[in-house]
C-alpha cells in the first residue's frame, strides 16, 4: 500500500477541516446553536462580570488573579448550560467534555487576559470591569468555534 508523504497528509487534513468548517457555517442548525451559545455566553458573561466585580471590590489586587477566578466561575456556568441546552451533548461522558471544555476555556481566557492587559495597561482604561467585559466580547467567537468543533463535537 502506498503511503502519502507527511506534507500530503497534512494538506489532506487541512482540506477536510476546511470542508467541514464550510459545511458547519452553512448548516441552519448551527445558526440555532450559535444563538443558544450566545444566550449561554450572555449568562456566563453576567456571572463572570459580577464575580469579577465582587472579587475585585472585596479583595482588591491582584486583579489578574480575580480575572481568572471570575473566568472559572463563568466557565462553570457555561459548561453546564452548553452541555445540556446548546449542544445537547448529554450522551457523551461529562468528564471528557469537561476536560476539553476547560482546556479551551483556559486558552480563551489566556487570550482574553491579553486583551484585558492591553486595555488596562497600554490603553489606560481605568474601569477594570469594563476592560473585563470588552475582553470577553472579543474572545467569544473563538470560544464558540472551538467548543463546538472539539469540546462537544456537536
Amino acid at each position: 500500500m502506498l503511503e502519502l508523504p507527511p506534507s500530503a497528509r497534512a494538506a489532506s487534513r487541512t482540506r477536510s477541516a476546511y470542508r467541514r468548517l464550510a459545511y458547519e457555517l452553512r448548516h441552519p442548525e448551527n445558526h440555532k446553536q450559535l444563538v443558544r451559545f450566545l444566550c449561554v455566553g450572555a449568562s456566563g458573561y453576567v456571572v463572570n462580570v459580577l464575580a469579577f466585580f465582587i472579587l475585585i471590590h472585596s479583595f482588591g489586587s491582584p486583579d489578574k488573579l480575580w480575572f481568572w477566578a471570575a473566568a472559572f466561575i463563568g466557565a462553570t456556568n457555561n459548561f453546564f448550560w452548553n452541555r445540556h441546552w446548546t449542544f445537547d451533548a448529554k450522551h457523551h461522558h461529562p468528564g471528557w467534555q469537561a476536560v476539553r471544555f476547560y482546556l479551551v476555556s483556559a486558552a480563551v481566557t489566556l487570550f482574553a487576559t491579553g486583551i484585558y492587559a492591553l486595555l488596562v495597561h497600554q490603553v489606560g482604561l481605568s474601569m477594570k470591569t469594563a476592560a473585563d467585559g470588552i475582553a470577553w466580547i472579543v474572545a467569544t467567537p473563538v470560544s464558540f468555534v472551538v467548543q463546538k468543533l472539539w469540546s462537544f463535537r456537536a
